[in-house]
């Protein structure tokens, strides 16, 4: 009996708190609502590959709120229906007519906006526009939507395996996934091309995301630009958000068995390494020859040699996550009329880094490897009081370092003569990329004429003087 008595009370509970929760109410006839943005512009978006869905554009978001006591059923439609570029989703649904959402009274939703755009035949970007339908009891609000749509040629996890050239200027190439150069095969891209590459990724541990945008070379890879036109590697997201965000791609990578691979007047940028040069050359003097170029704005490293024979000159290296340049396990590098800078960007160790052992994972040293270090006439300043860094197991094969200024603790007399320590070069602007010299930078008439460049990056010619790193004043 005091079983039914209780259950019966428990029962009269839920009905009275059943009947003390309150209906919605919605409010009654036509009524505007609060809406974040008139227009949701995308600037620019490459158009589709083959008719799908890729490339996409970043998603936009507007908000849509209730200002009133009473809770509204809102529609929204894309006004071009089916065929258009443009889907949404709202309030978790997914399309291009999404009809009856629930806001409650002084609340909000948000309207997530995504576009994908035809092929327009066009070399230059062209418009495409449409608009959002905002709908409460027969209330009509609209917002409009607009992008650039840009034509490209796409390169799909191309592999090349016949000699060939990439002169296009008319539209930028985009690479989606990787390229590869094959073996026993030349690839030369022409003066004033643009590649974009995609930011593709898998995930491996613990969440970590491997980009896999970037061109392999297994043969040999001639980039050819001037100073007028230069060949230029970036990332695909062309929102101004992502000018300067490193990490959108994985960058160049020359295999081991590359030979005789050339880069002029190239600008690389916002890849996590820009340049990995794998082994010594089986032929050729240098496995990879850079002029005249610019990497920077890279998450991990600018430059990674891997027992690898580079030559680098008149060349800015700058603004890396970690180290703009790191020769490891031993190789043979050459820097001439070069500029580095790095900033902190929470790092501690040097920006530049030469190592000739190999560890295991317990740090004890397995194999030593030859390495060679020439430094000329350049330029190595960074944040860190210590800029410059080695980590040797045996005595370096070479190390000359001649008419330089560099940043760090240790004293490195014993390379060569004529050299600046912890000096500051006085580049014009590092905020702004800018590793030009300063009027009064020490680095002004201070270059071995008889070592020098006759030009430099920008192919200015260097005078009786020269000066020391990229940039004649």
């Amino acid at each position: 009996m005091k079983f039914l008595k209780s259950f019966s009370l428990f029962c009269l509970l839920i009905l009275c708190l059943q009947s003390c929760k309150k209906e919605l109410v919605f409010i009654k006839g036509p009524v505007a609502i609060n809406l974040s943005e008139d227009t949701v512009f995308f600037d620019t978006v490459f158009t589709q590959l083959n008719g799908g869905n890729y490339p996409r554009s970043m998603t936009k978001k507007m908000m849509v709120s209730n200002p009133y006591k009473e809770s509204i059923k809102l529609n929204v439609s894309v006004m071009g229906g089916s065929q258009s570029a443009y889907r949404i989703n709202v309030d978790g649904q997914t399309g291009r007519v999404i009809r009856e959402v629930e806001i409650l009274p002084k609340d909000s939703a948000w309207v997530f906006i995504e576009a994908s755009l035809t092929p327009n035949n066009q070399t230059l970007p062209a418009l495409v526009r449409d608009s959002l339908l905002f709908e409460v009891n027969g209330n009509e609000q609209f917002v409009q939507l607009a992008a650039y749509g840009w034509d490209a040629y796409y390169l799909k996890d191309t592999v090349f395996n016949q000699t060939l050239s990439l002169n296009a200027t008319d539209k930028p190439y985009v690479i989606v996934n990787t390229i590869f150069v094959d073996k026993n095969t030349t690839v030369s891209i022409g003066p004033g091309t643009h590649f974009y590459a995609t930011p593709n990724a898998f995930i491996v541990s613990n969440n970590k995301k491997i980009n896999i945008g970037s061109i392999n070379v297994f043969g040999t890879l001639k980039i050819n630009g001037t100073q007028a036109n230069p060949v230029i590697f970036e990332g695909d997201r062309l929102d101004n958000a992502f000018q300067n965000t490193p990490g959108q791609w994985r960058g160049i990578h020359y295999w081991r068995g590359s030979v005789n691979n050339e880069i002029t007047h190239a600008i690389i940028k916002n890849a996590t390494v820009g340049l990995q040069i794998d082994s010594l050359p089986e032929s050729g003097v240098y496995g990879l020859t850079v002029k005249q170029s610019t990497i920077k704005n890279c998450s991990a490293y600018g430059v990674l040699g891997l027992t690898a024979k580079t030559y680098f000159e008149n060349t800015v290296i700058s603004h890396c996550g970690a180290n703009t340049f790191i020769g490891y396990i031993g190789g043979d590098y050459t820097f001439k009329h070069c500029s580095f800078y790095n900033p902190s960007n929470g790092r501690k160790d040097a920006q530049i880094l030469f190592n000739n052992v190999l560890r295991d994972e317990n740090n004890v040293a397995i194999r030593n490897y030859s390495l060679s270090i020439h430094l000329i006439n350049s330029i190595i300043w960074g944040s860190l009081d210590n800029e410059l860094s080695l980590d040797l197991n045996q005595a370096i094969t070479l190390a000359e370092m001649d008419h330089c200024i560099y940043k760090s603790k240790s004293n490195y007399n014993a390379w060569g003569s004529n050299n600046l320590r912890n000096i500051d070069p006085m580049y014009k602007d590092v905020n702004l990329w800018d590793l030009s010299l300063k009027a009064g930078s020490p680095a002004i008439n201070q270059a071995d004429q008889t070592n020098s460049c006759s030009t430099d990056i920008n192919d200015k010619t260097r005078d009786a003087q020269p000066d020391i790193g990229a940039f004649e004043f």
